[in-house]
């Protein structure tokens, strides 16, 4: 049966990665990036490396590319580069020993029954204001509207900002801000009324602007730049809080995704300071010292009333008795912290890429070699 299992899994792996390098933007721009690079280590020595990880992982290294191992620049060890997890392995390998992904896709990916979830379990959350499925638009208590009613609530909103989200979008994509002008929103020039909503072909939810600590506001001011926790269940049934990074937008961005451009920032998990004093890309080896739209010294980064906030995470993860391992989306608010979304797939490589190799935060569920 293990001859099998680890069978299947080289095949699925090996159709996996051929897809991914020919098909999928992120990784074509990681190869792209290595075959342009006029700073890469010798040839042999880049061979050598690949097979060493593949040895050591039983898949081929794509985390290899994602992070520039192969730069010149690289200061890591085999043995440190060894720490970062193949994304097929935890996705594959990991992550199945916690939860049904396939399942949990269906609930928390839907951001309408994630709405829903957050209220039933009674989630701090961002305000979802309006819900759009199919052919009707609904309010937060599912309440049906019309154009009248649409507008009078749109008309009572006190924030100037909205975020219309796809109800399965991933990673920032296709997400329309909305900007209040007099007693109106607005998409750029277009007024975001009814009919605009209605004549979305996708689900959307409709989320007031969250307000959030000046202390982040001070990071980038245009984003609300949100923690990335990541807590897992223990054999013992505790929750821990495993790693954790704050996303930053960049260049003026309004969204903090690190897929869109944003940046990225390990988070020291007992005490709230950045790990590094230096923020990094999802991918490659770059640096960021300071945020280069704002100046903002990563070195003074310290999450707010983190021991208060830090203490909230574990009940609220403790209360989600659906998943064991979660990533969690959260802004940083003067009252506390707001749960934005829930995440089972969330981004293996960008976590790594700012905390180093997570291998020692799962070692006991390394259990098969491939």
């Amino acid at each position: 049966m293990h001859y099998f299992t680890v069978l299947k899994h080289k095949l699925i792996e090996k159709i996996r990665t051929l897809y991914l390098i020919n098909f999928n933007y992120r990784y074509k721009d990681n190869i792209q990036r290595y075959k342009l690079s006029k700073n890469k280590k010798n040839k042999g020595l880049i061979k050598a490396e690949i097979k060493q990880l593949k040895d050591y992982w039983g898949c081929y290294p794509l985390q290899y590319f994602n992070h520039d191992f192969y730069s010149k620049d690289c200061t890591l060890s085999m043995e440190e580069m060894k720490q970062f997890i193949p994304s097929y392995y935890f996705y594959r390998i990991i992550f199945p020993q916690f939860d049904d992904s396939k399942y949990l896709l269906n609930i928390v990916e839907d951001k309408i029954i994630m709405d829903t979830l957050f209220k039933g379990m009674g989630y701090p959350s961002a305000n979802v204001i309006i819900k759009k499925k199919a052919n009707y638009v609904f309010n937060s208590d599912g309440t049906t509207l019309n154009y009248q009613t649409f507008q009078e609530l749109l008309e009572m909103c006190t924030c100037n900002k909205l975020f219309i989200k796809p109800v399965h979008g991933r990673g920032g994509c296709g997400i329309l801000v909305a900007k209040r002008k007099g007693k109106a929103f607005y998409i750029k020039d277009n007024e975001f009324d009814y009919h605009f909503l209605i004549n979305l072909k996708d689900n959307y939810v409709i989320e007031e602007a969250i307000v959030q600590h000046d202390a982040i506001t001070a990071v980038y001011p245009h984003s609300v730049n949100t923690l990335r926790a990541i807590t897992k269940r223990n054999t013992a049934g505790l929750i821990e809080i495993v790693a954790m990074t704050l996303r930053m937008g960049s260049n003026g961005s309004e969204i903090d995704n690190t897929s869109a451009g944003g940046l990225v920032i390990g988070i020291n998990s007992e005490s709230g300071c950045a790990l590094k004093n230096y923020a990094t890309r999802e991918y490659g080896l770059e640096q960021f010292f300071e945020h280069p739209d704002t100046g903002y010294q990563f070195e003074q980064l310290k999450i707010p009333n983190w021991l208060e906030n830090k203490k909230k995470l574990i009940e609220l993860a403790n209360k989600n008795i659906i998943m064991n391992l979660v990533g969690w989306d959260i802004a940083i608010t003067n009252d506390g912290i707001l749960v934005i979304e829930i995440n089972t797939l969330f981004g293996i490589d960008g976590l790594q890429s700012a905390l180093g190799g997570l291998e020692n935060k799962f070692s006991e569920n390394k259990t098969l070699k491939i």
